[in-house]
């Protein structure tokens, strides 16, 4: 879990040899070019009554709110896992709707992700490109969701490559993504992921069994 006023760890200069900066390049640049080769199975899956970065029937009794930073581990393990299974089980029976909420707190790659997703969205691909995002996390603020791969993982999703660019030149998304993550910290958010389940709040990686005790009875009330 990521916590958004954890103190910045610093690391100490040592000294390395020739042979060692060079292994240690290639390697990262070995982990970056596989960024673009992920996710595209992820970005497959079918999704019902998706509407920007919102999906599931708009009269669904359960509403959950996610807030999260694609920089996040543990947000990208939720995203793989107990969202995939709740979609599966209870958006495409139009139980529950889910709503996504931006909060970047990691740092600049956070925003660009979360301006890219909307861009994204403006093709009708929010939810494809944030199964891509969480599908090719590869470290915080080291460049896997640098520009030049945001763009290539539009290219990815087959998304218009002018649209899209001209969206993330112009910024269009920012103030969008700064002014959620600002409404999150107003809610309580402090750490990520953040649920909300009809107004109830929730923190971590909750998994399928622990999300069914809450919205049982919140079904079962709506019948």
């Amino acid at each position: 879990m990521k916590r958004s006023k954890s103190k910045r760890r610093h690391r100490k200069a040592g000294s390395l040899s020739a042979t060692w900066w060079i292994t240690g390049i290639l390697a990262v640049m070995g982990a970056l070019a596989l960024i673009t080769l992920n996710g595209i199975t992820e970005a497959a899956r079918p999704r019902t009554d998706t509407s920007g970065a919102s999906q599931g029937a708009l009269d669904a009794p359960i509403v959950l709110e996610e807030y999260a930073d694609f920089q996040c581990p543990a947000c990208g393990l939720f995203a793989r896992e107990t969202l995939r299974q709740i979609e599966e089980k209870y958006v495409s029976q139009g139980l529950v709707r889910v709503v996504f909420h931006h909060f970047a707190f990691i740092g600049e790659e956070s925003i660009r992700a979360g301006e890219a997703a909307e861009c994204a969205g403006e093709q009708d691909a929010f939810w494809p490109y944030y199964d891509t995002l969480f599908a090719n996390q590869a470290g915080e603020n080291f460049g896997a969701f640098g520009d030049a791969h945001l763009f290539e993982f539009a290219a990815q999703l087959k998304l218009d490559p002018a649209a899209f660019e001209t969206c993330m030149v112009e910024n269009r998304y920012r103030a969008k993504v700064l002014s959620e993550t600002n409404d999150g910290r107003l809610r309580g958010v402090n750490s990520t992921p953040t649920l909300f389940i009809n107004g109830q709040k929730e923190t971590g990686v909750i998994s399928l069994a622990a999300f069914e005790s809450i919205v049982a009875p919140l079904l079962n009330a709506a019948q």
